[in-house]
């Protein structure tokens, strides 16, 4: 079983022995040398006065293979390195049984890095040249079957350990793609949600405001056929004005609620022409969830209202900054112009600073509100590209 998957299949290093159970690739590699180290000075305390070139010979490839095995060996460089070690051990072997332990080990490496099938095929190179060697040197092969069973202990041993991985690896994926499964169900009320809200936006409100520009209109008819003074004309062109902004704003909204895929620069753009606030967009930009770039509008949405209702007049900054792990808007107004007409008294419930952090927050963000320096008033939201899956 093959998992392609952000979790990897086994490790990529097969590891010696013991070392195969570690996670940590590092401690892998420092226990295999380690490994190597004692193996071979066992075996070579261990070989006759004069063991001949040949065992000298296959115990260097033996622990040349255990060392690629160590450090670099991968994917085909792993198999000949397992070839050359078992082979090298089961040589070694015939003159004494303590180089056994390099094809022990390589047939338990087989096991952890390949299928069964390769595994098996690996493992029998040990007794094989075990076999072959001893029958050239016109020895009576007795050892054998302890050749054949120190090699299927490590391929037991091997094969263990790589179904142990493969079965973490499958059940980790599964979990995330239960969370991943949960959180596009998530998404999914959330876009029915907004459908929702833009409906009823549209509906109600924009039907509402239209209502009041046509009555306005009328009213400033009549009212110039009347004769009224002229501040109660400019009275009653203000609130038309007001009411035609408010109109833009309502359509502005259903637009925001209904075009997820419209990037945040996008909308934070005509939002800022509409409101007639500079824009700044610094870092590379990089795509939110669509909650996220919901709460980052609706941030500059209500931060940009409250300021023309608060210091109208006053210049407004609006900065989206891409970081590493994380957008951040800030929207900052200056302090109002005191010969600037006074504050804007509109309706409204006072949850538009409540429910903007609350956005924020559902989106595992961060909020900030409060005065600045300048004596203007700075609104601040951080949230990061993806949500922690819960």
């Amino acid at each position: 079983m093959t998992l392609i998957s952000r979790f990897g299949p086994a490790p990529e290093q097969p590891g010696i022995g013991v070392s195969a159970l570690l996670p940590d690739p590092r401690a892998r590699t420092a226990v295999s040398l380690i490994g190597l180290a004692i193996s071979l000075w066992i075996t070579v305390d261990s070989l006759p006065a004069h063991p001949g070139a040949a065992a000298l010979i296959a115990l260097a490839a033996a622990g040349a293979g255990w060392l690629a095995l160590a450090t670099v060996a991968t994917g085909r460089t792993a198999l000949a390195a397992i070839a050359v070690t078992a082979a090298g051990g089961a040589v070694v072997g015939v003159a004494d049984a303590k180089g056994l332990i390099f094809t022990g080990v390589a047939a338990g490496s087989a096991g952890v890095a390949f299928g069964i099938t390769t595994a098996l095929a690996l493992a029998a190179i040990g007794p094989a040249v075990f076999a072959l060697t001893a029958l050239a040197q016109h020895q009576f092969p007795g050892q054998l079957f302890a050749v054949c069973t120190a090699a299927l202990i490590g391929l037991v041993g091997g094969a263990s350990r790589r179904e142990i991985t493969q079965r973490a690896a499958h059940s980790a994926e599964v979990a995330y793609q239960t969370r991943r499964a949960a959180l596009a169900g998530q998404e999914a009320e959330l876009a029915a949600e907004r459908n929702r809200l833009a409906r009823d936006l549209h509906d109600v409100l924009a039907h509402t405001l239209g209502a009041l520009s046509i009555q306005l209109t009328v009213i400033d008819t009549l009212a110039r056929k009347a004769d009224v003074p002229d501040p109660l004309l400019t009275q009653i062109g203000r609130g038309t004005e007001l009411v035609g902004s408010g109109l833009e704003e309502a359509r502005q909204a259903v637009r925001a609620l209904r075009e997820d895929n419209t990037p945040l620069p996008a909308q934070l753009e005509r939002l800022c022409t509409l409101h007639r606030a500079d824009l700044k967009i610094t870092g590379e930009v990089r795509g939110l969830e669509a909650q996220a770039t919901l709460a980052l509008y609706r941030v500059a949405q209500e931060a940009l209202t409250n300021a023309a209702k608060h210091a109208p007049g006053a210049p407004v900054t609006v900065r989206l900054v891409h970081g590493p792990e994380e957008a951040a808007l800030t929207v900052h107004n200056a302090a109002p112009d005191p010969g600037a007409p006074g504050p804007l008294h509109t309706s409204g419930g006072g949850f538009g600073l409540a429910g903007m952090r609350e956005r924020v927050l559902q989106a595992d963000g961060q909020c900030s509100t409060g005065p600045s320096e300048d004596g203007g008033w700075t609104v601040t939201a951080r949230i990061p590209y993806r949500r922690r899956l819960r």
